[in-house]
This record gives C-alpha cells, sequence and structure tokens, in this order.
C-alpha cells in the first residue's frame, strides 16, 4: 500500500482519478489545505476494517493496559483459583500475602 499526498486544490479538479486510485489500488491519500494535514481518504473495505477493530476495541475491559502489563490477569487468576468474587473483599491477602479473615 502506497501513500499520496494530494492538496485539496488537486483534489478539486483530479476527484474521479484519485478516488479511483484509492479504491482500485487499495492507496491511502492525505488531503492537505494550506500545506497542513486535513483529512485522508482511504477505501471502502479499509474503513469498514477500521471502524470494526475500533468497535471491538470499545467492547474491551477498561482493565486492558493492566491486563497488558500482567498485573490484573495475575490477580484475576489467583482470585478464580481461590474461588473469590470480590477483589476489593480479599485486598490485603492479595496484595500483602496477610491471611483471610
Amino acid at each position: 500500500m502506497s501513500t499520496n499526498i494530494v492538496p485539496v486544490s488537486d483534489l478539486r479538479r483530479e476527484a474521479s482519478r484519485v478516488v479511483n486510485t484509492v479504491r482500485e489500488g487499495n492507496e491511502v491519500v492525505y488531503i492537505t489545505q494550506h500545506g497542513r494535514p486535513a483529512a485522508v481518504l482511504v477505501n471502502f473495505e479499509q474503513y469498514e476494517a477500521m471502524v470494526a477493530q475500533l468497535e471491538a476495541q470499545k467492547q474491551q475491559p477498561v482493565y486492558r493496559v493492566a491486563e497488558k502489563k500482567g498485573t490484573f490477569a495475575t490477580l484475576a487468576e489467583m482470585a478464580q483459583d481461590l474461588g473469590v468474587d470480590d477483589l476489593a473483599e480479599q485486598h490485603d491477602h492479595y496484595l500483602y500475602g496477610t491471611e483471610k479473615t
């Protein structure tokens, strides 16, 4: 996939050609206005895939960053192994290794 930069003035004159390039060649076109990025043109399939990916990310739990580091995943596994439903209730035991009360 190649990338093109097209000023908005060129896009006005050559819109059909630019759209065909994007659609047929799976290329990304950056549209500039006054020399600065203003928009990105991608083909419809790429756009749909990006939207689906963003929607899937929205469905993931908020703790996914901690999970990547292993922190939450480790605590969750410990809780599951021991049958604990509420991690907050067992906070000291998990974090400090103290006896459960």
